[in-house]
């Protein structure tokens, strides 16, 4: 039986170097950092026995150091979220209280990055948990207990991020940990030259096991922290150019981002990014136009044609599940939109047919994931290729399910296969995915989903900050969509905006029975990939109609403070 511990200490070797710039700390060695973590373990192991154990910190040394440490002592890793994605620290410590509660935490491992105001309000939510401070490692070794066979315990149990409902532990065994990190090697073809550039939060599937993937292969790794490209992209840009990295995890509005940054201010003289040979594309909706415009504004830096691939993976999965290949054509289709609802058969349009969407594909399936599409809920039968379903897949990677939740709860059709709750289809072997179930609306007899109304926002002339939510409310036994965005302007711009907004729902997807509201910015939810917390959106929009019961849910409104 596969053990990560043994998996990780036997292929990191001299030339495995950890750099943390955000940190401005010396690199360190692989074999060092085995060092400190089992100085570490004896640490963890003498304050008491654990079986489930908690991340809280920022990127960095502790937090690396402290994930090996729990493998090495056979405790089951819980990364918790930091703050920066919730609406206040009461949600905040509500959300690790749940998780604490949820999962039996022993103990949360810390380094002060959180700051102490923060540390003692999560300590007031979750009085129980012992916080144990690994900001340096000890001087000296403790008595540590043997490593097991890597079967008995789990290796990690990852809490989803919530897009559309509560979140759930997903756990994962060595074993299937051990089978993902070998998904993502073959998905991406890497090799022992490789370096990982990472500024994904730890805490986030995609920045966990890539992390892990890279340790396990014993390559190079440059961790940022997530603010580093947030707040100054190009900087940030420059770093991994001159870091040398060549592959890179990051959700689609990475690529957005530097785009804009580029188009603002210009590519800082210098930087080459001939050395860049992997980029993934995950864990929201890939957009073709984004690829498109990345390229355009980085391949006179020295940007290889496709380097970046789009991908489609999930916790559930240990992460990745299908994937473009190293420098492969894009793969898209154009179809009719209003025949995407399950069962339906995809209908080919030409690109600037009215209705028309343009699907990109996600790759096929990586080596040992199998990816089925069938008709919705667990006993729903399988569909045929290019018909609407929901994604279902299987393997050694795939989560046995979610702690704690009753069998007949757990999202597994009959034969075992794991039921996403994404929808898409399949052409040639090769998965195109179109939205979450739960993000979809029938209005009038036809599908929306929540991707293309969001997609269709913030590509509306004048919406200032790109952020916007779409999801389903039920109007008196009508359902119909709900669009927040965000807007710094004033109550007279929005206004205009938002019927620019309306009008351009109406004349791209023929959607007119829509709630258009402005708000302020930084009100709506995100997940720590970037994808909108729709649930928590929902719950926002409600408290709006509760303080404006008056409000006309067919017009925009000014913004909301």
């Amino acid at each position: 039986m596969a053990h990560l511990w043994h998996l990780i200490s036997g292929a990191v070797h001299d030339g495995t170097v950890l750099t943390t710039p955000s940190r401005d700390s010396a690199p360190v060695t692989g074999p060092e950092l085995l060092d400190r973590a089992e100085r570490t373990a004896g640490r963890i192991h003498a304050e008491l026995p654990v079986r489930r154990v908690g991340l809280l910190m920022a990127n960095g040394e502790p937090w690396v150091r402290g994930l090996l440490a729990l493998l090495r002592l056979d405790a089951a890793a819980v990364p918790l979220a930091l703050p920066v994605a919730f609406g206040g620290m009461d949600a905040y410590a509500e959300h690790l209280r749940r998780i604490a509660e949820d999962c039996g935490l022993d103990a949360v491992l810390v380094d002060g990055s959180l700051g102490a105001r923060i540390l003692d309000r999560v300590r007031a939510a979750v009085p129980h948990v012992r916080f144990i401070d690994i900001a340096e490692a000890p001087a000296r070794r403790s008595a540590l207990p043997p490593t097991g066979e890597g079967g008995s315990t789990p290796a990690v149990v990852q809490y989803t991020s919530g897009s559309t409902s509560a979140p759930k532990g997903v756990v994962l065994g060595h074993a299937n940990v051990a089978a993902g990190l070998d998904a993502i090697a073959a998905g991406t073809g890497w090799s022992p030259d490789d370096h990982l550039g990472l500024w994904l939060p730890l805490f986030h599937d995609m920045g966990l096991f890539s992390l892990m993937n890279a340790l396990r292969r014993g390559s190079r790794v440059h961790l940022w922290q997530p603010g580093d490209f947030i707040r100054r992209p190009l900087r940030w840009l420059t770093e991994f150019a001159a870091a040398g990295a060549t592959a890179l995890p990051a959700p689609n509005f990475f690529y957005d981002h530097l785009t804009a940054a580029a188009a603002d201010r210009g590519v800082p003289d210098g930087v080459d990014l001939s050395h860049w040979r992997f980029a993934g594309n995950g864990a929201e909706p890939v957009q073709l136009r984004s690829l498109r415009a990345f390229q355009a504004a980085f391949g006179p830096y020295g940007l290889r044609e496709n380097v970046v691939q789009p991908q489609y993976g999930l916790a559930e999965a240990t992460l990745i599940v299908t994937s473009g290949a190293p420098f492969a054509p894009y793969r898209a289709v154009t179809v009719d939109r209003s025949r995407l609802g399950p069962g339906e058969s995809v209908v080919p349009l030409p690109e600037d047919a009215e209705h028309a969407r343009t699907v990109i594909s996600c790759g096929p399936a990586v080596d040992g994931i199998g990816v089925r599409i069938a008709a919705p809920g667990r006993r729903g039968e399988l569909l045929p290729e290019g018909t609407v379903g929901e994604v279902r897949i299987g393997g050694p990677s795939v989560t046995p399910g979610y702690l704690g939740l009753a069998p007949q709860r757990q999202p597994f059709a009959p034969d075992g296969w794991l039921c996403t709750g994404d929808l898409g289809f399949m052409i040639g072997g090769e998965l195109f995915v179109i939205g979450r179930i739960k993000a979809m609306a029938v209005v009038h007899g036809r599908n929306y989903y929540a991707e293309d109304v969001e997609d269709t926002v913030r590509t509306t002339p004048g919406v200032d900050r790109r952020h916007c939510a779409a999801f389903v409310r039920d109007a008196d036994g009508e359902e119909r969509m709900v669009v927040l965005w965000e807007t710094a302007h004033g109550t007279e711009r929005a206004e205009e905006v938002g019927r620019a907004i309306r009008d351009r729902l109406v004349e791209r997807l023929g959607l007119g029975a829509v709630e258009i509201r402005a708000v302020a910015p930084s009100s709506i939810p995100f997940t720590s990939s970037g994808k909108v917390k729709r649930s928590a959106a929902a719950l926002f929009h409600r408290t709006l109609v509760t303080a404006d019961p008056s409000a006309d849910r067919n017009s925009s409104k000014g913004r909301a403070q």
